[in-house]
């Protein structure tokens, strides 16, 4: 009987070999995608319901424009997901620096002088290239292309990572010129991000902690020395540890969040049925959707929606875990803490834990560049599920780095 079934598998093994196929990949991960798909479900009547008033009033009643245009957004996203899940994830890392130089031609082409129809000005901001057809966020794009250009650049110094010169030092030179032009263009709270996504890739990369502390170091008066050259990032400062200092300026949308999540109570005043939504919230289908989301759904609604997210960082990490490979690995674990970093954050600001900046919930908030990068690295994240191991391989090198392995090396 066994003699007969490895006949069986060396036949099947032959035939895949002759049609050209490569070993024979798994399923991905269900509850992943099942999570996913239920979060841009979700995303979509909350987008509706906290943008239909005020799509009335800029489109001559119509309550379904923003909503439309999120729809067509996802199903785009959702595509890309799917077939990206197909994709071997192994060929990210031999595209890791055209995607890197790419994404860095973009942020160069935001700060260029370009004439105004191709870089658009939304609240003295200049954050969207616009091309024919379609208007979309570079940033979006550089935080995807940084994670793969950083996972395949640490498994391939391996050891040499340890080594500050040859090892971290040139690591930081792309991000810190992209979050150089992701200031200027001014995004205070977008460079900042791709800091901190390159600060949590090199700590799952298994860099030195004494390194990582020198960074934080030498980066906090940097940070300091930023925002107090724009004024209205140290007025935000004084509005998030005194929020009754400006209530009709400065402090005014931080106070309607909380008014909005005040609202709802434990179980919410009803899906469609916030108030806050008629121009007392700005910003209430974008950045602030969660506040919407907690005036119409409760606490509870909101809870279930951070777990929803605690969730999806948990599968994401699982799947890292199970990678078999360092590239796999340091993959699944930078696009898992994009997407959780980013909720984290914009959940932040909404509760006024945090200072207030722009930044959208992954797979919620109105945002077509956004939705469709993050289904894009779903996607991408889907296939690294596929080709995973029964269980955590045991990895060559020190014991440093995320669950205390270094990311890189050979099954022991």
């Amino acid at each position: 009987m066994r003699a007969r079934t490895r006949r069986k598998a060396a036949r099947s093994a032959r035939r895949d070999t002759r049609a050209g196929a490569g070993p024979r990949r798994g399923p991905v991960d269900n509850r992943l995608r099942a999570l996913v798909l239920l979060l841009v479900l979700f995303g979509l009547v909350m987008v509706y319901s906290a943008s239909s008033a005020l799509s009335q009033e800029h489109f001559d009643g119509s309550s379904t424009v923003y909503f439309a245009s999120q729809l067509s957004k996802a199903v785009v996203g959702l595509v890309l997901m799917f077939v990206l899940a197909r994709v071997d994830y192994r060929i990210w890392a031999k595209l890791a620096k055209p995607m890197l130089w790419a994404s860095a031609a973009l942020l160069v082409a935001l700060i260029a002088p370009l004439p105004e129809r191709f870089t658009p000005e939304i609240n003295g901001a200049s954050r969207w290239l616009a091309v024919p057809g379609f208007t979309f966020q570079p940033i979006e794009v550089a935080k995807l292309a940084l994670i793969v250009w950083l996972a395949a650049t640490i498994v391939k110094k391996d050891a040499r990572i340890d080594e500050p010169w040859d090892g971290v030092a040139p690591l930081l030179v792309p991000p810190l010129l992209m979050a150089g032009m992701t200031v200027l263009q001014p995004d205070f709270k977008g460079a900042l991000t791709l800091l901190l996504l390159t600060f949590a890739m090199l700590w799952l990369g298994g860099v030195r902690v004494k390194y990582l502390a020198r960074m934080v170091a030498a980066a906090v008066p940097v940070g300091v020395l930023v925002m107090l050259i724009e004024p209205y990032r140290m007025e935000r400062i004084r509005a998030f540890f005194d929020r009754g200092e400006d209530m009709q300026g400065i402090s005014y949308q931080i106070n309607q969040s909380l008014i909005s999540l005040g609202s709802g109570g434990w179980f919410g005043v009803g899906l469609g049925s916030s108030k806050q939504k008629f121009q007392f919230l700005p910003m209430a289908h974008t950045d602030f959707i969660v506040s919407i989301v907690g005036e119409e759904l409760g606490i509870l609604g909101t809870l279930l929606l951070l777990g929803a997210f605690l969730y999806l960082g948990a599968l994401g990490y699982r799947v890292a875990r199970r990678a078999p490979d360092g590239f796999g690995f340091l993959l699944a674990s930078g696009i898992t803490t994009m997407v959780l970093l980013s909720a984290l954050l914009n959940m932040g600001v909404a509760t006024a834990s945090l200072p207030t900046t722009g930044l959208p919930l992954p797979f919620i908030s109105y945002g077509g560049t956004a939705l469709i990068v993050q289904l894009a690295a779903m996607g991408m994240l889907m296939s690294v599920s596929r080709d995973a191991v029964a269980a955590p391989r045991r990895r060559e090198g020190p014991a440093r780095g995320f669950f205390g392995r270094r990311a890189w090396g050979d099954a022991a």
